[in-house]
């Protein structure tokens, strides 16, 4: 690898094609270019001769310029070292090497085949064992799978296999169910909730869980405070009891119609008491739950998942999951994978390369992405976004029809709300646009010009730039500023941005996620509004938690949105629908609301 290294590092200090022409040059040179002795210099052309990766013609006498000549290319040269380590099961170097040494290279064609159908259902031989592996890339990386800090979709989904839940909620009946809790009881006036849990249900490491595991996990979710995601779903909780190892009483402070709900969200996920607290700085990197699947790894580029044997409800099919990230690069010449054999597209329709079975049979599901991607405006920190003209100006700049035209994707419709069904379609001001009137707000503010920085991830910039483009037309000065996942997390960061771009990806509970929206401490809509708009949004939410009804809970929500709408405190702007690709081979698939398959039901078919 060292070696490597050197011939690459020498390799780019060549102009690009010049594989097999002679290129003159002094050892003095080529000592400035890899940075070492001539002495050091004569070693490693030696070593690249002996592979045969160069040919060195040394000058004779003085003045006489020396000859080197390239006889393998850089990306001849990363292909090939990383198909060895994949062979050796070295894949950890394998993935190192992609990221170390092949980023900025322009990688063959058939070393992209060889990658991308590296990927997929394979079925291993483990100690004689035969495990059904399914493998895929990803080009974003997790943040944290601590269920306190669950905060992307990503991550959500994953801790989602790793954790389980008191109960669980399906939103088709509208009911809480069991899970680790067996039964419950609710007192009259609605305070007080006793649990029943499982016995025998283990945790990854084989301790058996306990109530004194439910105590802790919701006493430090409370305890995190604003640090915590969502801690805010503690905040109705007065007391908790633990009875006996298998029975907890909860007291709340009012009445709560989403208590339940709330409990099956995972960020209420149940931890071991012993090892969250003990290793609190890794437990997001290596968690530790009672999940369908148990976490072998989880390093820079590699998150591996192994089926649960002991798990207490119905084990996956699948034996185990490997997850490897890509580098961004990647991301142009491959298919836009979220899932290999399950490709989750959001911009074009097309088949993923080197997929099992290239002949057979390819379904395809598009459906809507429950959601909509926003524009906050960061009310709490001086600058022209705190007055309302400015942020109206812009609503009234996007033309999100022609956005939509001109970008085109998997860009569905304007938004004017959280969710595509609940558009007011009848408004005539729902998506209007006009630059004079935008114009005149400006003026009428006394803007000048003052420059604004919007916060976004790398992969809104499409969307973001296009934004930016169009408020130049009238003025506004619009500087992007691309932050990592993980500072978006931080308040800190959220309050430095003057507004912030991004998609929000709601489940189907609906009354809870808005509330969460609002509530959630990281939120960018809550983050960026004024100290008064958050006072009455936690006294309005506390009334609507003791609504018994959903439709009321809803509607009182809808005219708490349309409130934060009157003078643009931020704005809605597109729905996006997603195209998700399966091989015939693939049983099972079932997408949920974060727009993943759920690992625990699929099943794979022989191949042909």
């Amino acid at each position: 690898m060292q070696l490597l290294s050197h011939f690459l590092e020498l390799r780019s200090s060549f102009a690009h094609g010049v594989e097999h022409e002679p290129q003159p040059i002094t050892l003095e040179e080529l000592s400035e270019r890899m940075y070492c002795t001539t002495r050091n210099v004569k070693i490693l052309l030696k070593k690249m001769m002996e592979q045969d990766w160069i040919y060195w013609k040394p000058g004779r006498g003085r003045g006489n310029v020396s000859e080197l000549t390239f006889l393998v290319s850089a990306e001849d040269m990363i292909s090939k070292q990383a198909m060895e380590l994949a062979a050796q099961g070295d894949y950890k170097g394998t993935i190192e090497l992609i990221h170390q040494l092949g980023r900025g290279e322009a990688l063959q064609d058939s070393f992209v085949d060889w990658l991308f159908s590296y990927f997929g259902y394979r079925t291993v031989v483990q100690a004689e064992c035969y495990r059904d592996t399914l493998r895929f890339p990803v080009y974003k990386w997790l943040v944290s799978l601590d269920p306190a800090y669950s905060f992307f979709a990503f991550d959500t989904h994953l801790i989602n296999q790793i954790f389980d839940t008191l109960v669980q909620y399906n939103p088709r009946t509208q009911i809480a169910e069991p899970h680790l809790a067996h039964y419950w009881e609710k007192s009259e006036d609605g305070l007080h909730y006793t649990f029943y849990l499982r016995k025998g249900v283990l945790f990854h490491h084989g301790r058996e869980m306990t109530a004194n595991d439910v105590c802790y996990s919701f006493s430090r979710l409370r305890d995190l405070g604003l640090s915590a995601c969502q801690s805010w779903m503690t905040e109705s909780i007065e007391n908790i009891r633990v009875l006996n190892r298998s029975a907890i009483a909860i007291e709340l402070k009012q009445p709560n119609e989403l208590f339940l709900q709330q409990l099956a969200h995972p960020s209420l996920a149940i931890v071991p008491e012993e090892i969250c607290r003990d290793n609190e700085g890794i437990f997001g990197r290596m968690p530790i739950g009672t999940g369908p699947f148990k976490l072998e790894r989880n390093d820079d580029y590699i998150c591996k998942l192994r089926a649960f044997d002991s798990y207490f409800g119905v084990r996956p099919h699948l034996d185990q999951l490997e997850i490897w990230l890509l580098p961004q690069e990647l991301y142009e010449v491959g298919p836009s994978w979220d899932m290999v054999q399950v490709l989750c597209d959001h911009t074009n329709s097309r088949k993923p390369a080197g997929a099992v079975g290239k002949d057979s049979e390819w379904h395809q599901i598009e459906q809507s992405i429950l959601g909509c991607s926003l524009l906050t405006f960061n009310q709490g920190k001086k600058g022209p976004q705190q007055h309302p003209n400015f942020r109206k100006a812009i609503d009234l700049i996007i033309d999100r029809e022609r956005m939509i035209e001109q970008l085109g994707g998997f860009r569905e419709a304007p938004a004017s709300s959280f969710l595509p069904a609940m558009n007011d379609k009848g408004s005539a001001d729902a998506y209007r646009t006009d630059l004079e009137e935008a114009r005149r707000l400006l003026e009428d503010m006394g803007y000048d010009g003052e420059l604004v920085r919007m916060y976004i991830y790398s992969h809104n910039n499409e969307d973001a730039l296009w934004i930016c483009e169009q408020c130049v037309k009238v003025g506004i000065r619009i500087e992007l500023t691309t932050r990592s996942m993980s500072d978006m997390m931080r308040l800190e960061t959220i309050h430095e941005a003057d507004l912030i771009f991004y998609h929000i990806c709601l489940e189907s509970e609906y009354d809870l996620h808005i509330i969460q929206t609002l509530k959630q401490s990281n939120s960018y809509v809550r983050a960026h509004l004024h100290s008064e708009q958050k006072v009455w949004i936690d006294e309005e939410i506390d009334r609507i938690l003791t609504i018994p009804h959903l439709e009321e809970r809803i509607a009182r929500l809808h005219d708490m949105v349309e409130v934060l709408q009157e003078d643009k405190s931020f704005l809605f702007v597109l729905h996006r629908s997603q195209q998700t690709t399966y091989h015939d081979s693939i049983r099972g698939v079932c997408i949920n609301d974060l727009g993943w398959v759920d690992f625990r039901k699929i099943w794979f078919t022989p191949s042909g």
